[in-house]
């Protein structure tokens, strides 16, 4: 597979946030990656870095000579009193038979195509927008939150896209079911560093818990271990017949080590106050 985009040793930080901590990762063609991590974990600014809208504080972005990138951006592109066909002839300089026939892919028809775009809903415009996105030919598509405020068929309408979108996408989003449906592999920003997993975010999910169980276990081993070497250098190190066995045994302990286990990210738990029933007849 050809490489698209490759990020390398990549150091971004606001004050005193470090978001990306000699990050890595590399994208390649008709992979569909899907995106993960907490909010402000830095992912739509890692999203900019690569686009080339913000630049690093070190590190490389190499970018394939043919890379082309399609953006769902979040703002509103159309002008005043322009139709959809409008804004897809402009924004694509393709005729309007092309533009339509892109459209219809969309379910754009009608007036929804030939009336004001500004008047459509937001699930409506961003078909506007996909549309718009596909005219270019992407190899590389990035949406940001793309389900945010999607009526439920546009939903649909985006995951059968994005299912047999023929290219490489990156997609940034919280529903775990939708990254599912669509993407093939999972890129986690975590504490400034980045993982790619070669599954679905549940498979992926499932990877975590079975390392973190056997770090536990291993932890739980090298552990008694150290308490099994301690004895016996605490029995014997005074002792003449013991002294050299028990210098053996502190550098075996020496040599052992824990894995380092990442803590579970504090979450917020709300409880609601505690409500006597209230006393007397009904009114």
């Amino acid at each position: 597979m050809s490489v698209l985009l490759q990020l390398t040793d990549a150091v971004k930080s606001y004050g005193d946030q470090m978001l990306l901590d000699e990050a890595s990762v590399t994208l390649y063609e008709n992979v569909k990656v899907g995106f993960v991590g907490r909010n402000g974990a830095g992912k739509s600014t890692l999203l900019r870095v690569l686009l080339g809208d913000e630049e690093l504080d070190s590190g490389t972005v190499s970018r394939s000579p043919h890379l082309r990138v399609g953006y769902l951006r979040q703002h509103d592109p159309f002008h005043a009193d322009e139709s959809a066909m409008d804004f897809l002839m402009r924004d694509s300089g393709q005729p309007d038979w092309k533009c339509g026939e892109v459209a219809a892919e969309f379910e754009l028809k009608g007036e929804y195509l030939t009336g004001p775009v500004k008047r459509l809903s937001g699930g409506w415009q961003t078909r506007v927008k996909l549309a718009a996105l596909l005219l270019h030919d992407p190899n590389l598509l990035m949406l940001d939150e793309p389900t945010n405020f999607l009526d439920l068929r546009t939903q649909i309408l985006l995951e059968h896209f994005l299912r047999h979108f023929p290219a490489a996408c990156l997609v940034v989003s919280h529903d775990r079911e939708f990254l599912t449906s669509t993407c093939t592999h999972t890129l986690e920003l975590n504490r400034g560093r980045l993982t790619m997993f070669p599954g679905v975010i549940g498979s992926y999910l499932e990877h975590l818990d079975a390392e973190k169980l056997r770090a536990e276990r291993t932890n739980a081993a090298v552990q008694a271990k150290q308490k099994q070497l301690q004895r016996f250098i605490d029995k014997n190190r005074a002792k003449p017949t013991g002294a050299s066995q028990a210098r053996s045994k502190q550098k075996q302990l020496d040599r052992l080590s824990l894995e380092e286990i990442e803590a579970d990210l504090p979450t917020v738990h709300i409880r609601p106050p505690q409500i006597e029933p209230r006393q007397g007849p009904c009114v």
